[in-house]
């Protein structure tokens, strides 16, 4: 694999200031301009402008006069990848940075490891630069649940290389092409928030492997465009999980799957409650409602 063959994806609302430090940052470890593709979701601070400027007009912009959420516009960008051949596809989110190193890593461990399609790199929390956020995530056997055991650990170099795992996050994600070609892209009835997660299982369902390149780094500044709407974000975690769950379910695990939800949503709401957040607790209801007993083709 070349850095030719690979094109990094990036999705742009309203955060010019993060997404031109997540761009330079990916520069700087060695990717090209015009291998990058960014979706503007009809920013409203000149976003666009900023930049053609900076980048001289390199970089493949997509300008939506909208804000058509992550999942829609992540498609987009995984659409005009493949138009152009790319081999492999980076998406990453806005309030990122890489490590300088990151697409060398990258490079090694899809030559030495074939089996795998989709790798996840090391993302820590920006504020706690040698903390994990997030290394792959794990399923619990008999259910859809997961667990990371790296979260929120300090970074051990000690840990594999490359290790298998079942889930990686929309935050940074190396996929194939051929697997969005095999599964499809996105679901776009999800907006945002568990968009990554239904592709992994229909991915996973297609016989796809999984691993973490646990030495490719990135820094997370956490949900800076969620936090902007704060209501929707929290109904759309709260639908878009139980989605999951009552989508791929089997037997048992709806009656786990719903009780587990159903006491996480009540932890949640009493913690809105003693934390003054309560203009969080109607949308976490109804996105538990939704999730359990709206219409699935209404997502």
């Amino acid at each position: 694999m070349m850095i030719e063959n690979l094109k990094t994806i990036i999705v742009n609302w309203n955060l010019k200031e993060d997404t031109v430090e997540c761009i330079d940052s990916l520069i700087a470890a060695g990717m090209k301009p015009d291998d990058i593709i960014l979706v503007d979701n009809g920013s409203t601070d000149d976003s666009v402008e900023v930049f053609n400027q900076r980048y001289n007009y390199q970089i493949r912009i997509i300008q939506n006069t909208e804000n058509l959420g992550y999942a829609r516009g992540y498609n987009q960008g995984i659409n005009q990848a493949i138009t152009d051949d790319a081999e492999w596809l980076f998406m990453i989110n806005n309030d990122t940075h890489v490590s300088e190193d990151i697409f060398q890593v990258f490079i090694q461990s899809v030559k030495d490891y074939p089996q795998y399609s989709i790798f996840s790199p090391t993302i820590f929390f920006n504020e706690k630069p040698d903390r994990i956020w997030f290394s792959g995530a794990l399923l619990i056997p008999g259910t859809l649940l997961t667990y990371d055991k790296y979260r929120n650990k300090k970074y051990n170099p000690q840990i594999p290389g490359i290790f298998p795992v079942d889930f990686v996050n929309g935050c940074g994600m190396l996929v194939n092409k051929d697997v969005f070609k095999r599964v499809g892209l996105f679901d776009t009835s999800l907006v945002m928030y568990g968009e990554e997660v239904d592709f992994c299982w229909r991915a996973r369902l297609a016989g796809y492997q999984f691993a973490a390149s646990s030495k490719a780094f990135m820094w997370h500044k956490i949900s800076l465009s969620a936090s902007k709407d704060l209501p929707r974000t929290r109904y759309l975690k709260v639908r878009n999980q139980i989605y999951f769950y009552r989508n791929y379910s089997e037997g048992i695990q709806i009656l786990v799957h719903f009780i587990y939800s159903t006491f996480r949503t009540i932890y949640l709401l009493f913690k809105d409650i003693l934390t003054s957040q309560s203009h969080l607790t109607k949308p976490l209801i109804q996105g538990w409602l939704d999730g359990w007993f709206g219409p699935l083709d209404q997502f």
